[in-house]
């Protein structure tokens, strides 16, 4: 399901994390002394305390859309963080690879968070799995095109980074991966050889 699908099951999940958060909030509110420590900071206090869970509560319930790419709209600061920076490869059931065949005849993982570090690593992963899942779609179709051109462009990306490596760079792959390690399944989904990619 794309980001920006909505699905019944989309707006039933919406809707118990709402009524969750909204338990969550009346508890603390009536059963603690949390309202009356408000109260002393002042009415204005109080206001902009329920002003603020009242809207990070309804980006709760839309939050879905945060990771498409481009965005179509941004709740930050109110969104909900991405709970993870590094996942471990023993956890992999399905994930991509790029890898670089290189002249000495050796294929080795290239590793984009190396080359790319100034874009955070959730983001890149969320943005990668979304092209693997778009590059698995039928050949022809709009999704399996946009892959396509996209990945072109990171491998371009990965070519130029490369171009001074001895042994030299000759072609660029990218993999869908899934099993568990350390002996997982690669699948080739693209291939660019450094020629193609025109790095000048």
């Amino acid at each position: 399901m794309n980001g920006t699908e909505v699905s019944a099951g989309l707006i039933l999940r919406a809707g118990l994390e709402c009524l969750a958060l909204l338990a969550i909030v009346a508890y603390l509110l009536f059963r603690t002394d949390l309202r009356q420590k408000f109260y002393s900071l002042g009415t204005r206090a109080l206001a902009t305390v329920l002003i603020f869970l009242g809207a990070w509560g309804a980006v709760q319930m839309v939050d879905r859309w945060q990771y498409d790419y481009p965005n179509q709209w941004s709740p930050i600061p109110l969104t909900r963080f991405a709970m993870y920076q590094v996942q471990l490869k023993e956890s992999v059931e399905e994930t991509y690879s790029w890898q670089g065949v290189y002249t000495d005849g050796e294929q080795r993982e290239l590793n984009l968070t190396a080359e790319f570090s100034t874009i955070g690593l959730p983001a890149m992963s969320t943005r990668m799995r979304v092209l693997l899942n778009w590059a698995q779609e039928p050949e022809g179709s709009a999704d399996h095109q946009k892959a396509a051109d996209e990945l072109k462009l990171w491998a371009t990306g990965l070519a130029k980074a490369a171009k001074d490596s001895e042994p030299q760079l000759k072609e660029i792959r990218f993999y869908e991966v899934t099993g568990h390690y350390p002996n997982p399944d690669e699948s080739l989904l693209m291939s660019w050889s450094v020629d193609e990619l025109a790095v000048g």
